[in-house]
């Protein structure tokens, strides 16, 4: 893990931007935002030939998956906005991690999940709770990982 000037990665350092749903870097809209994940995964098996023991690995496709988990004010802004989730169509999320306390050794590292959609629109509430907050899937159709220029 990185750290610099004592300072690791944190939840407090995401930013979440899309051009395609007109929200910049540091935009309130998504501040309701409480996780997001996404994974990028590739096929691997391993081959079998005489013996009964590999005798070579093949790969096979690669797959992506995402999801943001969004407070329930956030959700309602976005369909008061587009109708509904699932009528907002394909956009791109820019998952940025930067520092502002470091200094220009700090480099800002940048994850573009391309293509999201959302398949879904609901809501899950219990007696208790405090925040009404669901996962939705993304469903990107690309992982992008790279780095933006040192801040």
């Amino acid at each position: 893990m990185a750290i610099i000037n004592n300072v690791a990665y944190s939840w407090s350092m995401i930013t979440l931007a899309s051009t395609a749903l007109g929200i910049d870097e540091g935009s309130t809209t998504l501040e309701g935002v409480s996780g997001i994940k996404w994974s990028k995964k590739r096929k691997i098996e391993p081959n079998y030939g005489l013996g009964g023991k590999p005798v070579s690995r093949g790969f096979g496709n690669i797959s992506y998956t995402a999801s943001v988990t969004m407070d329930y004010a956030t959700q309602q802004l976005l369909r008061s906005t587009y109708g509904s989730l699932m009528d907002i169509g394909e956009f791109d999320l820019i998952v940025s991690f930067a520092n502002p306390l470091a200094s220009e050794d700090w480099t800002t590292t940048t994850v573009t999940l391309k293509g999201c959609i959302f398949a879904e629109d609901g809501m899950e509430s219990q007696q208790d709770d405090t925040n009404i907050t669901h996962e939705f899937d993304l469903n990107p159709f690309d992982i992008q990982i790279g780095d933006a220029m040192s801040i």
